[in-house]
């Protein structure tokens, strides 16, 4: 599937975009397919985003954090639930993955329940069946 099947835009986000990555990512925590993120930490973190825009409507986004020039994450993926299954959330990986080997980042980490989506991606799982823990303060 190529971006111009259905006239798909990916673009770096923008602080007028904050509500609505916001308003998608409420929605997939309550599905319970993402940590949930508040809308003033993404606008903090705005530049980490991209936006994925089907005739102009923001339908999906993630997050490109780099930490340094050996690591970088995609975080915060999603897909408005009425857009899902059309590959959408593969261009936006693809984006990252173009992003990051064009600012020479050595690895990308995803943390996710999609090992499908992102083992086509070429993602390998590292911790062999170990679990990440988290600590809610």
């Amino acid at each position: 599937m190529g971006e111009n099947d259905f006239k798909v835009k990916i673009r770096k986000a923008t602080l007028g975009d904050a509500a609505k990555i916001h308003a998608l990512i409420r929605e997939a925590t309550n599905r319970g397919k993402i940590l949930k993120r508040s809308l003033k930490e993404i606008k903090s973190s705005i530049h980490h985003f991209w936006v994925l825009e089907i005739e102009k409507r923001l339908v999906a986004c993630c997050a490109l954090e780099i930490y340094n020039k050996k690591l970088a994450e995609i975080r915060s993926l999603t897909v408005d639930s009425k857009e899902e299954k059309k590959g959408l959330a593969t261009l936006l990986i693809e984006q990252c993955l173009k992003e990051s080997k064009a600012r020479r980042v050595y690895e990308v980490l995803a943390i996710t329940d999609r090992e499908n989506l992102f083992k086509r991606q070429g993602f390998s799982e590292q911790l062999h069946g170990q679990k990440a823990l988290f600590l809610r303060n």
